[in-house]
């Protein structure tokens, strides 16, 4: 006869997908960078300028934030960084930077204003596993 006792099994849940913002205003290369999280078990969302992509952690925040530096439409990343950072729902949320252009002075700038790394583009396949990994919620 089996009792509750003995039938008791460890349970294994399934990783929750990590939620991930891809702010880039090149509309290939955000759907190019959206796939790959996608692939490795994201759910993503791509924004194209920095007030889209307020809009969009603010209503479903996320759990990464992957940002190009030099975004069109009058806000840069650096800005959006801020405007995250200043936000209290928000604040907690990783940034990772992502740019063509970063001299050391700009990513002094981009690690001053809120954001954890800065990566080079094209951001690599084990940079981007290194994040997910070390951001990741289980």
């Amino acid at each position: 006869m089996q009792t509750l006792e003995n039938q008791r099994q460890p349970i294994h849940l399934k990783h929750y997908p990590m939620q991930v913002l891809v702010v880039e205003d090149n509309q290939d290369l955000a759907k190019l960078f959206c796939d790959l999280l996608e692939v490795m078990g994201c759910v993503t969302q791509a924004a194209f300028t920095a007030r889209s992509a307020l809009e969009s952690a603010r209503a479903n925040v996320p759990d990464l934030v992957f940002c190009d530096l030099r975004l069109p439409g009058g806000k840069s990343g650096f800005e959006l960084a801020g405007e995250l950072r200043a936000d209290p729902d928000l604040a907690h949320i990783p940034l990772i930077a992502v740019t063509g252009y970063a001299d050391e002075p700009e990513r002094a700038r981009a690690l001053e204003v809120g954001f954890q790394r800065v990566f080079d583009k094209p951001v690599k396949f084990a940079q981007m596993m290194d994040v997910l990994n070390t951001y990741r919620k289980d």
